[in-house]
């Protein structure tokens, strides 16, 4: 069984901690291959690295348990765990990347945070790469709206596109995005193969956008959030269970 859950947003006041650590109480006891913590675990653009950690001491020692189960991708909100596994190495207790490929069953998976489809769809002339160091910036600031003067400051140097327009957008927390609709219209489009590297044969999984989802074809899931954001609480506490290559998207209540 492969589980993936993300935005989970640890160190936000609107995170569904207590729902998560029930949770991970309930499939404590449950045979899982694969636990994907597919980005946004943590929070580190609203809270302290240091803070985030010992307010969850609990989940992060129910997760150290699984470790040996766990693929951590990295999120725009969490995006410094890729760094803390490259300096801690093999003391670090879960295997971390950007994406994750897995078979099932004969079926195959693409996993992504999905930063990615934003910046490709709505935030142009802004590049993976610039937004990538904006998101790591973001990590180490306790002021987001001058961790986004900083940042704006640092692509001038780099570029003298108008990057200004991408302010607003930076700002906003996650259930304010109102371009939603285009990072769908990319996720589900041929386009996707080119662009991101997937292969035309492989499901896509992403998070980010907070709005969980499968399409008709199943070829596309997002996971949701764990976040009290939404206008209905039905759509809170979601995530994925593929068993024998079969995709469910669940709600944990």
């Amino acid at each position: 069984m492969i589980l993936v859950v993300s935005d989970l947003h640890l160190g936000y006041k609107k995170s569904n901690q207590e729902d998560f650590v029930n949770f991970l109480n309930e499939y404590e006891n449950v045979e899982i291959d694969h636990l994907i913590l597919l980005g946004d675990i943590l929070d580190f653009w609203r809270c302290k690295s240091k803070k985030v950690v010992t307010e969850n001491e609990e989940i992060l020692s129910k997760l150290s348990n699984l470790a040996n189960k766990i693929h951590y991708i990295a999120g725009n909100h969490d995006y410094d765990v890729l760094n803390l596994k490259e300096r801690l190495g093999q003391n670090y207790p879960f295997e971390v990347s950007k994406d994750l490929r897995l078979e099932d069953n004969g079926e195959l998976f693409y996993f992504m945070h999905g930063y990615e489809l934003e910046v490709l769809s709505t935030l142009d002339p802004l590049t993976i790469d610039l937004y990538e160091k904006f998101s790591q910036k973001m990590c180490f600031t306790e002021n987001i709206v001058g961790g986004v003067a900083g940042f704006l400051w640092d692509c001038l140097q780099i570029s003298r596109r108008r990057v200004i327009q991408v302010t607003d957008e930076m700002k906003k927390t996650p259930q304010n995005r109102r371009k939603i609709c285009k990072v769908y219209e990319l996720a589900i489009s041929p386009r996707r193969y080119p662009i991101l590297g997937i292969k035309p044969d492989e499901k896509l999984v992403f998070g980010h956008t907070h709005r969980p989802f499968i399409n008709k074809d199943k070829s596309v899931i997002n996971t949701g959030s764990w976040v009290d954001e939404l206008p209905s609480t039905e759509y809170q506490n979601s995530y994925i269970e593929i068993y024998n290559g079969k995709i469910k998207l669940k709600f944990f209540k």
